[in-house]
């Protein structure tokens, strides 16, 4: 309250996209930490066992228990051979397929973490500019004598340019950090499909 009291209305917009940035936050840690913590390295050897015994259905039905991208494009790959369809080609092309439909899972919500890691410090700009504004027309109404005045308008630009940081800076980091977690899954992706491809082309 003390922060709300002393920044002004903005404020509350700023509290407003903590609490949405927070909720992506959240929501895609837990996403990444269940459904995408397995990779290719970690399915490979399994599959490799399933493969040597000639078991087909075996690894579309193992690939079909996994929650990953990586998984979800290899099963797609298994499956449409397992309709004898051997042509590379459309091996390729069903596992790009597949591949294009992960992304809008991947990247879900991102968009509103970029929105509060860019929109927010801008948003404590316009506070210190409205407090700065609101300082200046104190001083001409009621002058410099009184320095409490003055202070009221410069404080409140301050803390609402502090609060536009303090929210924009770990959104910016974590955004970051996530785009990286996306693109790392893409590659695997793009990694698993073309040596499961290339088994195929033996």
């Amino acid at each position: 309250m003390y922060w709300i009291k002393n920044g002004g209305a903005l404020m509350y917009f700023i509290i407003l996209m903590s609490v949405l940035g927070t909720g992506v936050i959240i929501e895609r840690f837990i996403y990444f930490k269940v459904a995408e913590k397995r990779r290719f390295n970690d399915l490979r050897d399994d599959i490799e066992k399933y493969l040597e015994d000639g078991n087909m259905e075996g690894v579309i039905e193992y690939l079909d228990k996994t929650k990953c991208s990586t998984g979800k494009v290899l099963k797609e790959i298994f499956r449409s051979c397992n309709k004898n369809t051997k042509s590379i080609i459309v091996l390729e092309e069903k596992a790009r397929e597949q591949a294009l439909a992960q992304i809008p899972r991947l990247e879900r919500n991102m968009w509103i973490l970029s929105m509060v890691a860019h929109v927010t410090p801008l948003v404590g700009l316009l506070g210190t500019v409205t407090g700065m504004i609101k300082a200046f027309q104190a001083v001409a109404i009621h002058g410099t004598g009184d320095a409490s005045i003055l202070a009221e308008g410069i404080s409140e630009a301050l803390f609402t340019t502090a609060g536009g940081l303090f929210v924009a800076i770990p959104a910016l980091i974590i955004y970051n950090y996530y785009n990286k977690k996306i693109d790392d899954i893409v590659n695997d992706m793009e990694k698993g499909s073309v040596e499961v491809i290339n088994y195929f082309r033996r």
